[in-house]
């Protein structure tokens, strides 16, 4: 069908512009997109970037959320944290600690990052559970398998260096593979100081130090595949200067096992599994003086375990494919504080939060231009957990009290629903139309919160939170339209969205919350709606040269009363922003000048005194060269102005909106070398 040929044609643009580059910046894949996706990502070099997270800034409609320098959260169209469903090698890595010093994407090094996928627009529903915010998926490094009868070894060597905090990393992963076995072995060491943000300026604490280490063995033979991996991280001192605390260690193992069996005739079974065991301590002084001279740490941990289990089947002409996906996740906290002597505070006790959900998802090729792609999806998600307790019965007694008097266990079954529309208007045009319903039950940091406490999933603005045990699954009926025009010298892909969302999740001053006195918030259900639009474009000037841009806008407000007219904006919006980059390449040589701009955000939440921000503009230059194939020497200048400047998504210094947002990096010069083979 014509469709089908567009789609096709199209991609395989990018196929042949990542071949090229691959060896050193990570791909980016726009699924959904019937272009070039992700030319951006072809840009040389990618030494600056500490995690998955770093790479979002180039997919369109998303961006970072940034309280570290290892501490990136997710955004996508105006919605952030565990509201985007995120996948590392198929598993649904769950946080360590309550703030989200490790979010999913924390836990992969970039140099180890082979693709980070978002799902433009609406996610289907096979793509998992609570996709209200989006869909994205890390793909790692591991080697290839032979393409013949004998012996492969495949693998990466990279180093690099960062001026604007001393930073270094090295990376080693290699793999020995036949055509039926694979086994590989990786290493990463990254380490850095605190970045400097003008001259000599540093913004404290952001020093990093983060080793991780992988190995897995994969099997492939007459229609089956089967992998079985393990990685293991290991964070150690490293700052979060817009949370309370800064990180002393995130540790733990992930293991994580794949099946997959084409049974012919066009079905197809994958099954995947993953078991996650991590350990994590922080603290307000080690890499800080504590406020009000009173020391605290917490100390954190997590179980978690899923499974997902689906299966492609023809059905009337189209492909149906039914699933099933379970996780759980057990989560504890105990802070000690020097106050009054010393104190011991259960603050999450047993914490629980399982998932068990069942989905279909049909599509069909309706008419030679026409496809259609129809989903829904049942989950139910049961939180609870034990009685809190504290070692001075004095200390908080009555929210202690009140609490564990309490029914914890909470239940939440809601259904999602997708139809997605495809139509070649004709062979260099497709348009793309989206209708969702999706949803997503409160954390269990938004339901137990049993007194006022910062440990509210990265929110970083600020104000203490109080729990509510009443809170309902937030609902958003979801629109999205995208265009996709392509020809042999240039692409254009807008993209427009408009979600309203009922018992939408954010803290207020509540009537409970009042008498705690300032900078203190309940969480709790309102109605808003956001609202934007995302671009993409670029032009081949010659064989040589080429010109992209990118332009993202998103607005979010609250619609329903009691808040006021001019209290409506949501919390944590990026503002209008864009990014134009000018490529030259040829015969190994590779140079790019990129400039980036943000306006200013003065469309702010009122119910927590959100700041504004001023706009900015930034240069970045890159090159690259690759004297003999697989070996690329890298360089680049970031922020070539040095210019002090303060990101919107960026927290407040030491969870202070007193200091003032976190300062981003200065001037950064860099290198690397690497080798692939």
């Amino acid at each position: 069908m014509k469709l089908k040929i567009a789609i096709a044609s199209l991609m395989a643009v990018p196929a042949i512009a990542i071949a090229e580059s691959t060896e050193q910046l990570p791909t980016i894949v726009v699924e959904g997109a019937y272009k070039r996706p992700g030319t951006f990502s072809t840009a040389p070099d990618s030494s600056p970037l500490k995690d998955a997270s770093s790479l979002l800034s180039r997919v369109p409609g998303a961006a970072v959320n940034r309280n570290g320098p290892l501490t990136g959260i997710a955004q996508y169209h105006g919605m952030y944290g565990n509201r985007i469903n995120v996948k590392v090698d198929g598993a649904n890595i769950k946080e360590a600690g309550p703030n989200s010093m490790d979010p999913p994407l924390s836990h992969t090094p970039a140099p180890l990052v082979k693709s980070l996928k978002v799902q433009r627009g609406i996610a289907p529903v096979s793509s998992g559970i609570e996709t209200i915010g989006g869909a994205m998926k890390v793909e790692t490094r591991k080697g290839r398998f032979a393409k013949g009868d004998g012996v492969e070894v495949s693998g990466l060597a990279s180093m690099g260096y960062s001026s604007v905090q001393e930073g270094k990393f090295g990376v080693l992963m290699g793999a020995v593979a036949n055509k039926n076995h694979k086994a590989y072995l990786s290493g990463v060491e990254e380490k850095g100081h605190d970045y400097k943000i003008d001259g000599d300026i540093r913004q404290r604490p952001t020093q990093y130090d983060r080793d991780s280490f992988s190995t897995g063995y994969a099997y492939q033979r007459d229609g089956h595949e089967a992998e079985l991996d393990y990685n293991n991280i290991d964070t150690g001192n490293s700052g979060t200067p817009a949370l309370p605390m800064d990180i002393m260690y995130v540790r733990g193992g992930l293991y994580n096992g794949k099946y997959s069996w084409d049974l012919g005739d066009g079905y197809q079974l994958k099954v995947d599994g993953f078991y996650q065991k991590m350990r994590h301590l922080m603290n307000n002084y080690t890499l800080r003086t504590p406020a009000n001279g009173i020391k605290k740490s917490t100390r954190t941990n997590v179980e978690a375990g899923g499974y997902n289990i689906a299966l492609d089947m023809p059905l009337y002409d189209g492909n149906l494919k039914v699933g099933f996906n379970g996780d759980r996740a057990n989560h504890n906290a105990l802070i000690r504080s020097a106050m009054m002597g010393g104190t011991n505070i259960h603050f999450f006790n047993n914490t629980q939060r399982n998932r068990y959900s069942f989905f279909s998802e049909w599509t069909k090729d309706l008419t030679e231009d026409l496809s259609l792609e129809l989903g829904a999806r049942y989950t139910h998600i049961w939180s609870d957990t034990g009685d809190v307790s504290v070692s001075n019965m004095m200390m908080k007694a009555a929210d202690r009290i009140a609490f564990n008097a309490k029914n914890h266990k909470r239940n939440f079954d809601f259904v999602d629903l997708d139809a997605i529309f495809r139509y070649a208007l004709n062979d260099q045009m497709d348009i793309e139309l989206g209708l969702a319903r999706k949803n997503r039950a409160p954390s269990y940091q938004a339901l137990y919160l049993w007194t006022n406490a910062s440990a509210v999933g990265g929110l970083a603005d600020g104000n203490t939170y109080l729990g509510n045990l009443n809170l309902k699954n937030e609902t958003a009926y979801q629109f999205d339209l995208g265009l996709n025009w392509q020809t042999d010298q240039a692409y254009l892909s807008p993209r427009v969205y408009y979600h309203y969302i009922t018992n939408y999740i954010q803290g207020l001053k509540t009537a409970k919350a009042q008498t705690r006195g300032a900078n203190i918030l309940e969480f709790s259900n309102v109605d808003a709606h956001i609202f934007g639009v995302d671009l993409e474009a670029g032009y081949a000037l010659d064989e040589n040269w080429r010109l992209d841009a990118g332009l993202n806008y998103a607005r979010g407000q609250i619609l329903s009363a009691p808040v006021a007219l001019n209290n409506r904006n949501l919390y944590r919006i990026a503002p209008l922003n864009g990014r134009t980059q000018l490529t030259y390449q040829k015969s190994g040589w590779k140079g790019s000048v990129e400039g980036v701009f943000f306006a200013r955000q003065g469309d702010v939440a009122a119910y927590n005194n959100e700041l504004k921000t001023a706009g900015y503009m930034l240069m970045n230059v890159r090159g690259s060269y690759e004297p003999i194939k697989g070996l690329v020497i890298g360089t680049g200048v970031e922020n070539i102005t040095d210019k002090r400047y303060q990101s919107h998504l960026g927290g407040y210094q030491f969870h202070n909106r007193n200091n003032g947002r976190v300062f981003m990096p200065g001037r950064n010069v860099y290198a690397t070398l690497s080798y692939s083979w």
